[in-house]
């Protein structure tokens, strides 16, 4: 090979290299850098779930403050107020504590006794009201019920075969459950979902806290005038006692059916937000005031 030649090839392969190693740093400073970014977004994922996690214990701890003033829980108490986005280094994180008492029991209404027939009369005029199918109450009371006996509008074991499940039987530990109950569509669950809850099934209605729309439910003969004046009386003077509010909603009547209900509560569901960097963490728990000085953590949910 000519001197000409040789030095020709000793300049591609010199060229080749050159790119070839030029190709190597720009992969490496990008996959580098991508790698960075992983770093610090699993960082930033995992403080941000720290957050939620103080969050939920910022909860706990209200709660178990509250309980030291007393058996009553109302809406004007500083648990029922809204922790605002608060920054933190970083990011922010903010809450809320919901009474879960303040919504219809779906896990009462599955018993044979009077209570449950109450608690199942409330659950239909909830589901009226919302307009969906009256079977919706008979087919949940078969769902958290312990037997296999069908009701007339419920669905048991048989309703379910076709698509390989079974009923329950058993109460329910998530309002979310309800989605697996025949008759409820993903609609029908959306509209149902903020007035009910999933709670041990002696756990009454607290009239203290709960809404207009459960309200009506549990005092189906008053009208929306009558349900927005026991809203503003309970604000003024929370009801210290069922008595108290059976007299002062109809007094020297009847008409009010004390099963069931309560002014204070024992269960309540906190949901924070947290953010860090680009991440955001969601995380849900429902809490269970006891004999313990912290509420015990029923289930929790970070997202």
């Amino acid at each position: 090979m000519s001197a000409r030649r040789q030095e020709g090839a000793a300049l591609v392969v010199a060229m080749l290299v050159a790119a070839i190693a030029a190709a190597v740093a720009t992969t490496l400073t990008v996959e580098g850098v991508r790698w960075q970014s992983i770093v610090e977004g699993r960082r930033d994922h995992a403080r941000a779930v720290s957050l939620a996690a103080a969050g939920v214990q910022w909860a706990r701890q209200v709660l178990a403050d509250d309980a030291a003033r007393g058996p009553v829980d109302h809406l004007g108490e500083p648990w029922a107020l809204t922790l605002p986005t608060t920054p933190v280094d970083g990011g922010s994180v903010e809450g809320r504590i919901d009474d879960a008492q303040a919504r219809l029991n779906v896990n009462a209404v599955g018993g044979s006794d009077a209570a449950a027939a109450i608690a199942r009369a409330r659950l239909a005029h909830l589901v009226a009201r919302t307009g969906l199918d009256a079977g919706i109450v008979d087919a949940v009371a078969d769902w958290v019920d312990a037997d296999a006996t069908t009701r007339e509008r419920g669905a048991e074991d048989a309703a379910y075969a076709r698509d390989g499940g079974v009923a329950a039987n058993a109460p329910m530990a998530r309002i979310g459950e309800l989605a697996a109950v025949r008759g409820m569509s993903p609609a029908a669950l959306a509209r149902l979902a903020p007035d009910v809850a999933a709670l041990p099934p002696e756990a009454g209605v607290n009239v203290n806290t709960a809404n207009a729309t459960v309200l009506a439910a549990l005092l189906p003969s008053l009208d929306a005038d009558a349900i927005a004046s026991i809203v503003a009386a309970r604000r003024e003077r929370p009801y210290t006692s069922i008595d108290d509010f059976g007299t002062r909603v109809a007094p020297g009547t009847a008409s009010v059916e004390r099963a069931g209900l309560a002014v204070g509560s024992r269960h309540f569901i906190v949901t924070v937000l947290a953010r860090q960097g680009q991440a955001v963490v969601t995380a849900e728990a429902l809490l269970a005031r006891g004999t313990g000085r912290l509420p015990t953590v029923v289930w929790q949910i970070v997202d």
